[in-house]
């Protein structure tokens, strides 16, 4: 008998569950701002496909457009790169946040926690107190000048690597000369005075970017449907480009062979690049 009773419990659970998410519907919200109201039917690597209430038809759209997506029941049912990124550059520095109700509450540290059920957002503020609020109502949040500090990273990386690529180019042109063009770097080279100089007018101009661009403030939940965001949130990831690069390689290969996806997922980048050339 108790048995049985179990077994009753099991298939009211299943039956109730569909009930409640027959109707479950996603908002998608892109990385410029816009939203679309729809319900979900799959997620690709690339891709995320959807039936369009607005139009009433299915369609599909690229993932790297995506900001992020949550339904009804306020959970995250896809959190892209960007929102992450926009994350990590926000947390652990002081500023403000506004709310889609123009709620202003200023903060000395923020913490994201977007794996729970129902996303949030705590605050700690200059009492010691910490607050806690709903990840889904928050638009943007701007900090402080410590945001500086991401400004001087990029003109330090982006100088350098641009000196560093030219020598590793002209090193494979002629090998003989390694120990000279690395010389050309250190202090005295001939290419050292060139990159005092250049590092520091990268970094200023990365910085009159940033204010200007206002890169400080982050947007995360439009309060109009049809409104863009001030900039797009996007964020580039090369680890991700060169996946999906990969993967359409693969895909190549699979329309050439007639082969199984197994079969393509078991080649490596140097057969995939011979069977290409074919």
């Amino acid at each position: 008998m108790k048995h049985y009773f179990h077994i009753l419990i099991l298939i009211f659970s299943f039956f109730w569950n569909v009930y409640l998410f027959a109707d479950v519907n996603h908002v998608i919200v892109y990385t410029n701002g816009l939203t679309d109201i729809g319900l979900i039917d799959s997620l690709s690597a690339d891709s995320v496909y959807f039936y369009d209430f607005d139009i009433e038809k299915h369609r599909a759209e690229p993932l790297k457009k995506v900001y992020f997506i949550y339904n009804d029941f306020q959970k995250l049912f896809y959190k892209s790169y960007s929102l992450r990124g926009r994350i990590e550059l926000l947390e652990q520095r002081g500023g403000i946040l506004i709310t889609k109700n123009d709620e202003i509450f200023p903060f000395e540290k923020i913490r994201f926690d977007i794996k729970m059920e129902k996303p949030h957002v705590f605050l700690s503020t200059s009492s010691d107190s910490v607050l806690s609020l709903n990840f889904l109502e928050i638009n943007e949040v701007k900090s402080d000048l410590t945001m500086i500090e991401n400004s001087i990273r990029k003109g330090f990386l982006s100088s350098t690597g641009i000196f560093l690529a030219g020598t590793m180019v002209e090193i494979l042109m002629d090998v003989n000369s390694i120990a000279s063009q690395i010389g050309d770097l250190l202090h005295g080279g001939r290419t050292y005075q060139a990159m005092n100089l250049a590092v520091p007018l990268t970094t200023m101009g990365w910085m009159i970017y940033d204010l200007y661009k206002d890169t400080r403030t982050q947007f995360f939940c439009p309060v109009e449907r049809d409104k863009h965001f001030p900039r797009n949130m996007y964020i580039f990831s090369f680890k991700i480009w060169t996946k999906n690069m990969w993967k359409n390689m693969k895909r190549s290969v699979f329309k050439k062979l007639g082969g199984t996806p197994d079969q393509i997922d078991g080649l490596t980048p140097k057969e995939t690049k011979e069977i290409l050339s074919e």
